[in-house]
């Protein structure tokens, strides 16, 4: 909630239903119980490392999304991946694997990463996902594995028409 507000506190803005489309907030139960004003759709007054430091200060884990993709990443943004960026490592879609990205996308061999659908679409949805051999599902366990420290690690699986591999 802290992170959320301090996001929100520099999203410049308001929505406009009629431009934007209403940005309803649902509960479990899928029932309407309000709407977003901030503007959403819209990028942050943040810098990458004001967003980073926030996150490690509120001792979160940083990851940046979709590395591989050609819009909305780090690497489509600013063209590279900051030498001195405290990442806690990098996430690339079900579009390209981690071997490809590690070996077209420049800095990526410095950081753990993951994979992710990243759905934007139903069909999508665990197309890929990464799992962790931890000792108990914890935020800081996840930090170990991402690190690969005291014997935890990241496991990476991907499915293919043929299954998982």
């Amino acid at each position: 909630m802290v992170m959320q507000a301090f996001v929100y506190d520099h999203l410049p803005g308001e929505n406009s239903a009629d431009l934007w489309g209403d940005q309803i907030v649902v509960n479990e139960n899928d029932e309407v119980i309000a709407e977003n004003c901030n503007l959403l759709i819209g990028a942050t007054t943040l810098s990458i490392y004001e967003l980073v430091n926030k996150v490690n200060a509120l001792n979160g884990l940083c990851i940046a999304s979709h590395v591989d993709r050609p819009a909305f990443g780090i690497i489509s943004n600013l063209g590279f991946i900051p030498e001195d960026i405290q990442f806690h490592a990098l996430e690339v879609s079900w579009r390209m694997s981690i071997n490809e990205a590690a070996d077209s996308i420049p800095g990526i061999r410095k950081f753990s990463c993951i994979t992710s659908s990243d759905a934007h679409y139903i069909e999508d949805v665990g197309k890929v996902w990464t799992g962790f051999m931890l000792e108990a599902p914890t935020l800081d366990e996840i930090r170990m594995g991402l690190a690969g420290r005291s014997g935890r690690r990241i496991v990476q699986k991907e499915i293919s028409e043929k299954g998982v591999q």
